[in-house]
């Protein structure tokens, strides 16, 4: 299977791009030039993209690689909100939603709290409901605007993971006061993505999947991405109406059941200095975030 990753090596100023193998990176930088980045490559078709992987190319220990979110800059990191019908009573039964919404939403994390794999995220002070919400994302290949759903695949190239962190006791005032999901969601590194980005054509459904989310070794949830309301096609047909995702974009497609807010011991559950947060795509990847304290980073 094809796991594209946006990396450095030791020395590296500008993001290079790899292929894992086992144990070791691919340097497709090395082996193609540095023109090269994650989005050029997953617009190649399936055959040429697999010529591309499998060219000669030095291979680097993995472990000594700084693996970066795949599209390293994007436009918009776009997070489809309300998604699961569970989660959505979750949050109900917590004060953190008032309507039922019938259609698609959305709001916007900043590109500014981006992070990778093994990402140092601080819990701020004054905060103890500190929430991890894997999900399903999708990169955007191409310039979508007024795109019927029949053809929204066009516009996508792979799936990686978004681990939405949230900060649940801002989440609720912003609910009460109405500015709804903002600065709940946008602290700095509250959007850890990746480590790898898997091409579309590699999975035969990508709702035919299992989100999962490991804190300190303890399995949290393992949610079937079967149990999304809307999905990429509506996604992209109902947004793009009237707003176009660019090539390089990051569609998160909604948190599952079973975050920690959605367990009677909640309390127990949130995250906290020290705690090692693993969501994932079970068989495609795995993405580590270490919560730290104020000071640590």
């Amino acid at each position: 299977m094809i796991r594209v990753a946006s990396f450095l090596s030791p020395g590296d100023v500008r993001p290079r791009l790899g292929a894992a193998e086992g144990e070791t990176l691919r340097d497709l930088t090395a082996a193609h030039g540095p023109d090269w980045d994650m989005v050029r490559a997953l617009r190649l078709p399936p055959a040429e993209l697999r010529d591309f992987v499998a060219a000669a190319a030095p291979r680097l220990p993995l472990a000594q690689c700084h693996l970066l979110p795949p599209v390293p800059a994007p436009g918009k990191i776009f997070c489809v909100g309300k998604n699961s019908k569970v989660h959505r009573q979750e949050l109900v039964r917590e004060g953190m939603l008032k309507e039922d919404p019938q259609e698609p939403t959305g709001f916007v994390k900043l590109v500014e709290t981006l992070v990778g794999e093994g990402a140092r995220v601080v819990r701020p002070d004054g905060i103890s409901t500190f929430d991890y919400e894997p999900e399903l994302a999708f990169i955007v290949t191409r310039r979508a605007h007024r795109v019927p759903q029949e053809k929204a695949r066009e516009y996508v190239g792979a799936v990686t993971v978004l681990n939405d962190l949230t900060a649940r006791e801002i989440q609720k005032q912003e609910v009460v006061s109405g500015t709804k999901f903002w600065t709940s969601k946008n602290m700095p590194g509250f959007c850890p993505v990746g480590p790898f980005a898997v091409p579309l054509f590699e999975i035969a459904d990508p709702y035919d999947l299992w989100l999962t989310c490991e804190v300190n070794g303890e399995q949290r949830l393992r949610v079937s991405t079967d149990e999304y309301i809307h999905r990429i096609e509506g996604i992209i047909a109902h947004f793009t109406r009237f707003m176009p995702f660019e090539a390089g974009d990051v569609i998160a497609t909604g948190a599952p059941r079973g975050t920690a807010i959605g367990h009677p011991n909640a309390a127990d559950l949130y995250l906290k200095p020290g705690d090692v947060c693993v969501a994932g795509l079970e068989g495609l990847m795995r993405l580590t975030t270490r919560i730290v304290a104020p000071g640590e980073a």
